[in-house]
């Protein structure tokens, strides 16, 4: 069943999700994601020196990114969570705008990354085409998308095919063909699937969970 909601006032429901946890304890309470050494290993290989990270949130991947020693920016619309990247990520740039709207010139960076944020956002395809326009030529892209086989899929309201409104915010999954369309432009040079555990997020998800994830490391063509 499918109800009428502003999927664009979904995507500023994570402000205040950071805003009620406690302001010394990220939301996320856990390390980055497992596939960011996948990401690493792969932007070490490509070469790559700056790195974009669009919905960055409280900087728990960033924070790797930098440690691996790549030049970081991370990019979130939520300020309270990008409070906590402000001492989790140093000494990355921190910039609060639309991840599908960034104040960088064209073909600028080696690389974006773009962890839990395609099911998140109104249109994931403006922020793949920013992501694009923002990419130097042979630039990587490196993102992840939640499957329908995800633990957390079914839970909130429908408000269209494979996408929820949960707890004021926006979660869309996805089968491999609409993942593949997403980046019909792109060279995909590895999509695959990966699972792993993730645990309470306070209030907002108070019990463990099991996310399976489309991994997907795409180039501009």
């Amino acid at each position: 069943m499918t109800t009428n909601v502003d999927f664009g006032e979904l995507q500023y429901g994570w402000e205040l999700a950071y805003q009620l946890q406690d302001t010394e304890q990220p939301l996320w309470q856990e390390a980055a994601i497992p596939v960011i050494d996948d990401a690493i290993e792969l932007l070490r290989s490509a070469g790559a020196r700056s790195v974009v990270d669009l919905g960055c949130g409280d900087g728990r991947n960033l924070a790797a990114l930098v440690a691996a020693g790549f030049n970081c920016m991370g990019v979130d619309i939520a300020p309270t969570g990008l409070a906590h990247a402000r001492t989790t990520a140093r000494p990355a740039f921190l910039l609060r705008a639309d991840a599908t709207v960034i104040g960088l010139i064209d073909n600028s960076v080696d690389a974006v990354t773009c962890f839990d944020v395609l099911g998140q956002i109104q249109d994931p395809s403006s922020l793949v085409s920013e992501a694009r326009r923002i990419l130097r030529p042979g630039g990587t892209l490196v993102v992840n998308a939640f499957t329908l086989e995800d633990e957390t899929y079914g839970e909130g309201d429908e408000i269209a095919p494979h996408t929820l409104a949960y707890k004021d915010t926006l979660f869309r999954y996805y089968d491999e063909d609409s993942v593949r369309e997403l980046f019909s432009e792109w060279e995909v040079t590895s999509l695959y699937r990966r699972s792993w555990d993730g645990p309470p997020h306070g209030d907002f998800r108070p019990y463990p969970h099991r996310h399976d994830n489309w991994i997907v490391f795409a180039t501009p063509r």
